[in-house]
């Protein structure tokens, strides 16, 4: 697992530039129409009580999943590092890390509570956060290698006449063993701090990542993968209701525009 990344002002009570410049004017969230990584960094603002402008592009043209669309090819050219998202912020910084938006938008909470500053609550977090990103590196080739099997040595996806048996070998596996495995870390996690969130009383950040990744899982949305494969784990369960019953985050979840794609 990664070392956890904590840094903390010598002023802890002080917010930062990007952090003021979040507060006065709304920042613009640029992705695709879909969910995947923005989504947690959506929930993290709405939750801090920071509205921003969500700016969706068209990923592929019409024809699905054969050619790029044009407006991507634009906006990719002036993309830092060639892909999204981006967090534009009114003072003009462009963040391009997922995560670095997340803890952002963390900071942003003025009550303190989505991402603490007391190292002890700080580590639990990025402890979580890493946890997350463990479980998403899972899911990856099962996830990935019926869309570009060429990354893994395959053939391309219409010439490759075992892709369906490896695919559903491949998620069937992770269903069986990886899935299972991360869901008793989560558990744990949630036992050891009060069973209530992953890092104690209060929502974090990390809470927010871990539920965009494991609601995905029990939502139908990819193939071989069970909506009923979160059962056995009722802490899990309650844990998630928990989150969907934060008053904020239901907010979120009420009002999100229901036409972006549910995506890992």
């Amino acid at each position: 697992m990664r070392t956890p990344s904590i840094s903390i002002s010598a002023d802890k009570h002080a917010p930062s530039s990007s952090v003021t410049a979040l507060r006065v004017l709304d920042p613009r969230l640029e992705f695709f129409k879909i969910e995947s990584v923005a989504e947690p960094v959506r929930i993290a603002l709405s939750v801090s009580g920071i509205p921003f402008d969500d700016v969706y592009f068209d990923f592929f043209s019409p024809e699905w999943h054969t050619n790029f669309s044009p407006e991507w090819h634009t906006r990719k050219s002036s993309a830092k590092f060639g892909q999204l998202p981006e967090l534009i912020l009114p003072n003009g910084t462009v963040v391009t890390d997922s995560l670095a938006m997340l803890r952002l938008a963390g900071e942003a909470d003025e009550e303190g509570k989505l991402y603490p500053t007391n190292i002890e609550s700080r580590i639990k977090v990025e402890s979580a956060i890493g946890l997350v990103g463990d479980m998403r590196a899972a899911w990856t080739t099962p996830f990935i290698i019926g869309m570009v099997p060429e990354r893994f040595g395959y053939p391309p996806k219409d010439e490759w006449t075992d892709k369906d048996a490896t695919v559903k070998k491949l998620r069937t596996a992770f269903v069986e063993n990886d899935l299972p495995r991360f869901m008793q870390h989560f558990s744990l996690l949630i036992k050891e701090n009060g069973d209530q969130f992953l890092t104690g009383e209060h929502l974090t950040i990390a809470d927010i990542a871990a539920y965009q990744t494991i609601n995905y899982f029990r939502r139908g949305l990819a193939d071989h993968v069970p909506q009923d494969c979160l059962d056995k784990h009722s802490a899990i369960l309650e844990w998630l209701g928990r989150i969907e019953g934060h008053k904020k985050v239901a907010a979120y979840i009420e009002s999100k525009d229901k036409s972006v794609k549910g995506f890992v």
